[in-house]
């Protein structure tokens, strides 16, 4: 998929937080720094009557696919170059969006993670990341985005799996989520379910 035709999926999928950040990083000359992210969660879903006891790891194939399929263009650094802060200053410097446009490179980073529909558990690490600190900041929130959800769904699909046993599941979901997410949610429900 082509994810640099559309801003909501592309790389500016994250949180100014995460941009505001490695520019940060970018300005105290750390930002090339190695460094590794493990991603977890810390507690079982709750059904209300009892923890699930699991997950079903899912959404890797998603984040893989995001993640080298999408860069800083010059449609993406004009966006943020017209970032302004509520005294009307800009937020990003033309030196850290040119450095972006420049250096955004997948090739940095390195990724291990459990394979997708696999029981997993609290505290373990499921997705673990090695870049540069200023890639591991921005990719961030698109990994726990597409990861959790997915992993949601499916871990979701899996209890109602159980409880129907032999039973025929159908998967209905396209129809009440949002675009992208929508797919995404019934390929988490079958990796599950």
């Amino acid at each position: 998929m082509n994810y640099s035709n559309n801003f909501e999926r592309g790389i500016l999928f994250t949180d100014q937080y995460e941009l505001t950040m490695a520019q940060l990083y970018f300005e105290n000359e750390v930002h090339e720094t190695p460094v590794q992210f493990d991603h977890f969660y810390r507690r079982n879903p709750d059904y209300g009557k009892g923890k699930a006891g699991f997950c079903i790891y899912a959404g890797l194939e998603t984040f893989v696919n995001w993640l080298f399929n999408t860069k800083f263009s010059n449609k993406e650094v004009e966006l943020l170059k017209s970032q302004r802060s509520s005294d009307n200053k800009r937020i990003f410097s033309d030196e850290f969006l040119k450095y972006l446009k420049n250096n955004w490179s997948m090739d940095q980073v390195s990724l291990d993670a459990v394979e997708e529909g696999k029981i997993v558990h609290p505290n373990s690490p499921l997705t673990v990341v090695r870049a540069p600190l200023f890639i591991a900041q921005i990719i961030e929130t698109a990994l726990l985005n597409i990861i959790n959800y997915q992993t949601l769904i499916a871990t979701k699909a899996c209890r109602i799996k159980q409880v129907c046993k032999n039973g025929q599941l159908i998967e209905f979901g396209t129809r009440r989520g949002h675009a992208e997410g929508s797919i995404q949610g019934a390929r988490a429900a079958l990796i599950g379910g």
